[in-house]
């Protein structure tokens, strides 16, 4: 592979990043991950190729500009992931709460709404 191919390569990458930053601020969840396979696919392919492959002094400078720019984007795809699992995970609690209390109210031979008894 040819400096200039593993420059595009890179540039690719950082494209896919900015694509899956997007999708996170718009909270397209399959996109990220479909983005993400896709990339890591791309990253292993280049990772493989770029052996092949000599930069110059230019070129690495470029490849350090280009991996430090998705660095940063993934950083921030991460923070809404993270974001995005904090709060499933108490809407998860939050289920789970309600299935402690209709139980115990449906323990004691009482039948009542848990949805009427929180917003009375």
């Amino acid at each position: 592979m040819l400096q200039a191919q593993v420059i595009a390569a890179y540039e690719g990458l950082l494209e896919q990043a900015r694509r899956m930053l997007a999708c996170a601020e718009n909270a397209d969840w399959d996109g990220i991950f479909a983005l993400k396979s896709q990339g890591l696919i791309d990253a292993a392919s280049l990772q493989r190729a770029e052996s092949q492959a000599e930069l110059d002094e230019a070129g690495q400078l470029r490849k350090l500009e280009l991996i430090s720019e998705i660095v940063a984007l993934d950083t921030q795809v991460s923070r809404h992931l993270h974001a995005r699992q904090s709060y499933l995970g108490k809407l998860m609690q939050v289920g789970r709460q309600k299935c402690e209390l209709d139980n115990t109210y449906r323990g004691k031979g009482e039948v009542i709404s848990l949805g009427h008894r929180l917003y009375q």
